[in-house]
């Protein structure tokens, strides 16, 4: 829990306010007894051995630090069984979004001029020897001091890039509109990922609207949005160069903030002559506001406004589709009329950004929780209003609102939960990197089997039960993982070895016959195909053939027919192809504007399928089931099932149980902590069996 005002650190540092809290620590404001300045301290509360030797090594390498750009980083210290601590300078003054907040659209000068300043502070961390990323750059980790200074803070997210990795173990966070393509998972992070962030920063100064979010933009479900569009007087080599740092792909970047630096400094003549000069300086904020800001008043920050994601097919007729989509919208607006706007508020409540992670979002603290769906435009049903235990069903193309409800009564699972083995396999990155551990169907008896220097994850259980398939490395949970190979290894740990599969390999899935594993490989971040391997005599085929992404490939229960997650049509969606290599695949899943992610097919009848569903660009995952009927259906006449729930939300991850009767899944109901939880496939006796504070993810039970 965060420290009380007037705490004592090791006798020196005296706590005088929380500046921000999240899942690994808390932000001070104190004050130093020995210097009589003030402080930021910096917590980390994760404590184990791995954690600690890190924390020391970064620790090390960040108090070396000196730039007028950053903080410098003063001490470090260790507390036993409390948190390691990391002490800085306090930079005072307003941050960036405050300024936003203030002054609305930032004066294109004054863009320039922050950019160009930030620019050096990360060319700067990007040419240290080991390099450090920021991983975290957003207007609130820009601070302007009282004599206009600009400033590159916190270090929270900051990694230090050891050899060929791009990351290493600790904290991570994606931020909607900020964070580049590759920071959800789709490839490694390098200092091409600092400049899409600077430039999304920009982009959101210059015209007070969040760029669209990247992984959408990838996915090919909408398009970034001119700036001049926004603010058709905005300087044009100023656009030009913020766009061109918004690029999906890195190697259409600039290649370093030393040229972005460059560009922005070139959009202006006056900011070239201040840059020669040494003088980027910004108008500092007013007194009154340095002031209440010191005292803790500063106003709430306002919400900056979000693009509208548009929803697409193929790239080719998305003109088509969007004049469409718009005159649909103006019909419903103008029928639906004071509903349709209290339904838009309330979804939009819910679809605030959180400070988040990875593939993830985070989720307010709810309690029992209903789902209600707006239907579509042009659909003559009415919503079926459901009951806590209902089922409801959904037409293409519909919003989710989450109510709360009335608490569930807590259920407490026994060994026969689900039937099976009586264990389930999952990863947790408490001792650093995840790892691969197992526990009882109860939450009891947690064992680690793996300790892989690279981390692993994606435990899949073999048919019998005994043996465990497995990806390495893995640093964290991503969309695709490009240098994991695929493992297996007994149920306790033992003969660990690597299946001759190629680097990026992952998603394993065992056929129910044990004679085959199909698996993806991913090429780039763009791209990724299924492959079959024989377990007999070691062949591999590929199954899918296509420049798209292809990814999350389950079998169905007699092995015949395979479901996988594919972006053929633009978003990601359920595609179904017989078990033989060079099939063409049927269309599944008809979601609208809704994002289709791990299958897990039903193992007795194999009549219905359980998936994730999310809204595009960002939002909160749910579960959603279609029976299998629905493949090849008409758009007139498909349904799909989202699942109700009794208390969580969100839900990541599924996973059957052996009797069909439980699903596994991955949630974080308090927008922080990501553990493991069970629930009968009618939403009731949810269970949550890990409490660690660490990243607990991938559950699999076992057969």
């Amino acid at each position: 829990m965060p420290l009380e005002r007037d705490a004592i650190l090791i006798n020196r540092y005296r706590i005088l306010e929380t500046l921000g809290q999240g899942g690994m620590g808390s932000v001070y404001r104190a004050w130093d007894e020995n210097l009589a300045v003030e402080v930021a301290v910096k917590e980390n509360l994760f404590t184990t051995e791995e954690y600690n030797r890190q924390f020391r090594r970064e620790a090390t390498i960040l108090a070396t630090m000196r730039h007028p750009n950053l903080p410098r980083v003063s001490d470090h210290f260790e507390i036993a069984n409390q948190g390691q601590y990391l002490v800085m300078d306090y930079i005072e003054g307003e941050d960036l979004r405050q300024r936003m907040d203030r002054v609305d659209v930032l004066p294109a000068e004054e863009v320039i001029v922050v950019g160009a300043a930030v620019c050096e502070a990360l060319s700067y961390l990007h040419t240290r020897q080991p390099p450090i990323l920021h991983r975290d750059l957003k207007p609130g980790n820009i601070k302007i001091n009282p004599d206009g200074v600009v400033y590159l803070v916190d270090f929270g997210l900051a990694k230090i890039v050891s050899g060929s990795q791009a990351t290493t173990t600790g904290a991570r966070a994606m931020t909607p509109g900020y964070s580049s393509p590759e920071q959800y998972g789709t490839s490694r992070t390098d200092a091409r990922s600092d400049i899409y962030s600077l430039g999304a920063t920009l982009y959101a100064s210059v015209t007070g609207i969040i760029p669209e979010d990247g992984l959408a933009r990838a996915m090919e479900q909408t398009d970034l949005t001119p700036i001049r569009k926004h603010v058709p007087g905005a300087p044009r080599r100023l656009a030009s160069a913020i766009e061109k740092s918004l690029e999906i792909h890195p190697e259409d970047r600039y290649q370093s903030v030393d040229e972005f630096r460059l560009a922005l400094i070139g959009a202006s003549g006056s900011s070239q002559r201040r840059a020669n000069s040494a003088a980027l300086t910004v108008p500092p904020p007013p007194p009154e506001v340095i002031e209440a800001i010191a005292r803790g008043q500063a106003p709430q920050p306002k919400l900056i406004s979000e693009p509208v994601i548009e929803m697409s097919g193929e790239a080719k007729g998305r003109k088509r589709r969007r004049l469409v989509d718009r005159v649909r919208i103006w019909t419903y607006v103008i029928g639906a009329g004071v509903l349709a706007g209290i339904v838009l508020f309330i979804f939009l409540l819910y679809q605030i950004p959180q400070n988040n992670f990875g593939i993830g979002t985070s989720a307010p603290q709810v309690t029992s929780t209903e789902l209600v769906a707006v239907a579509p435009p042009d659909t003559e049903e009415a919503p079926v209003e459901p009951t806590p235990t209902e089922e409801q069903v959904v037409e293409e193309a519909t919003e989710t609102v989450f109510q709360a409800t009335e608490t569930a009564a807590e259920f407490i699972p026994s060994g026969a939960t689900g039937g099976g083995g009586g264990l389930l396999a999952y990863a947790s990155d408490r001792t650093g990197f995840p790892q691969i551990w197992t526990m009882t169907v109860e939450g009891t008896q947690q064992t680690q089997l793996t300790s892989l220097e690279g981390g692993a994850c994606q435990p899949e259980w073999s048919p019998d039960g005994t043996q465990i398939a497995f990806i390495s490395p893995c640093e964290e949970e991503r969309l695709l993982y490009l240098d994991s190979n695929i493992y297996i290894m007994n149920v306790n740990g033992s003969d660990l070895r690597q299946l001759p599969t190629r680097i990026g390999s992952f998603d394993p899935a065992w056929s129910p016959t044990n004679e085959y594993m199909l698996y993806t490989v991913g090429f780039d971040s763009n791209r990724s195909q299924i492959f079959r391997l024989n377990l007999q005599d070691n062949t591999t085929e590929n199954l899918t053939n296509n420049e798209k992404l292809n990814m999350h490939p389950v079998w169905s229960p007699d092995g015949r027919r395979i479901i996988f997650v594919s972006a053929i049509n633009g978003g990601l969606r359920l595609f179904v192809i017989p078990n033989v290599p060079g099939s063409d695949p049927v269309i599944f899943s008809r979601s609208g504007d809704n994002e289709n992610t791990f299958p897990t097919w039903a193992p007795i009848d194999g009549v219905q399928v359980i998936f994730n569903q999310q809204p595009a660009g960002g939002g909160l995952p749910y579960l959603v089931r279609l029976p299998l009927e629905m493949l090849g259906v008409s758009v007139a006449d498909y349904r799909e099932v989202i699942l109700p729930r009794d208390s969580v939300v969100p839900e990541r991850g599924p996973d059957y149980s052996v009797d069909g009767q439980w699903i596994a899944f991955e949630s974080w109901p308090d927008g922080e902590n990501h553990d493991i939880f069970i629930t009968l496939i009618n939403g009731t006796q949810q269970a949550r069996l890990t409490t660690d504070p660490a990243f607990d993810f991938d559950p699999a039970w076992q057969p």
